[in-house]
């Protein structure tokens, strides 16, 4: 069965809410890169806005404009991809606990630091009583949210959202910086692709989309596969899968692929892991990459599905996306690739409707 990707909307450190094209400039940030936010007068009242946390604000809005998009209400789940959950909350309540020597606390961060928060306020919002799941899988808690949607797709449910959310916190990064995870300050997203020392840039960002079995008019993609692999360091045996998997659920070729997004995110280490991908099964390919428009999260991978919806409905890349001078014309099939540290490694594949 036939899965499309009807509606998809996101917000980022970019201008990319509500936005049709992938912006043509984009922001600089030389520390961490945080959320370009609306204004959320538009999407809750006062009290609402006083109660809710920000991740909370900009993932329900990020919901409600792409539900909005697809023209629909119906949903027959919700699915939610998320690393760290509502980090901020999380900490609030965990530093109150430490305040208050575990003594009496106020229950709101604790209600709203779970996880799930983020599917159960969409589904209050829009009376949506139906199936409603969190995945939180580190690094591939989006993929296995889109590969849960793909399954009841094909055992008939119609409309799907599918999110991947994650915030970052001054507590959160100051953490990480201590593993040295991050990128020395300053340093400038603009640089992630020619970057040759350790270390990533932080980022944020939520995106939605609504999978559906059903093509509309403006529908931006076929969804054709969804793969997650494990410790598959020989990139040899990765390439083998990845080829194998292709033909049998897709029919495809590598060929067949005319652009494949990559996850570069500037450390050294993980990035020479794309280069080999890159040099070697996809050397036939165009080659861009997106996380110097978001940053490095759990859930970047939604916002590199957001940006591939983009590429093929418009059949237009940016420069500042494109590796190198386009080899392709026309672009019928993306392929985008992530993984972390060389162990989750994601592909997800679209086609032109």
């Amino acid at each position: 069965m036939s899965i499309f990707i009807n509606a998809a909307q996101a917000i980022s450190p970019q201008q990319t809410f509500l936005k049709d094209q992938l912006p043509g400039e984009l922001v600089k940030y030389d520390g961490i890169m945080q959320c370009i936010l609306p204004d959320f007068k538009n999407y809750f009242s006062a009290i609402e806005l006083r109660r809710m946390s920000r991740i909370i604000k900009f993932s329900s809005a990020t919901a409600q404009e792409c539900i909005n998009e697809a023209g629909t209400n119906k949903m027959d789940a919700i699915i939610t991809g998320t690393g760290l959950g509502c980090l901020e909350d999380t900490e609030k309540f965990l530093n109150k606990m430490l305040d208050t020597d575990e003594g009496l606390l106020t229950p709101t961060t604790f209600i709203q630091s779970t996880h799930n928060t983020l599917g159960g306020k969409i589904a209050l919002t829009n009376n949506c009583n139906e199936y409603n799941i969190t995945y939180a899988h580190k690094t591939v808690s989006f993929e296995s949210a889109l590969l849960d949607a793909s399954l009841l797709i094909k055992e008939g449910e119609k409309n799907i959202l599918v999110g991947g959310i994650d915030e970052i916190t001054e507590e959160n990064y100051n953490l990480r910086k201590h593993i040295n995870q991050w990128k020395e300050e300053p340093f400038s997203n603009l640089d992630i692709y020619n970057s040759k020392n350790s270390g990533c840039k932080a980022g944020e960002g939520a995106a939605y989309f609504m999978v559906s079995s059903n093509k509309t008019d403006n529908s931006y993609a076929e969804l054709k596969m969804t793969d997650i692999y494990y410790k598959l360091k020989n990139p040899s045996l990765l390439a083998e899968n990845f080829k194998n998997n292709l033909k049998s659920k897709t029919g495809m070729s590598l060929n067949d692929i005319d652009f494949v997004l990559f996850g570069f995110n500037g450390d050294v280490k993980s990035d020479s892991y794309y280069h080999q991908i890159k040099d070697t099964l996809f050397k036939d390919q165009d080659h861009g990459y997106f996380k110097h428009y978001c940053g490095e999260y759990d859930t970047s991978a939604s916002f590199g599905l957001w940006v591939a919806t983009r590429i093929i409905k418009n059949n237009y890349i940016p420069d500042n996306i494109l590796i190198e001078k386009r080899k392709r014309k026309n672009i019928n099939n993306i392929l985008l690739f992530n993984q972390e540290n060389n162990e989750n490694h994601s592909f997800i594949v679209l086609s032109k409707c």
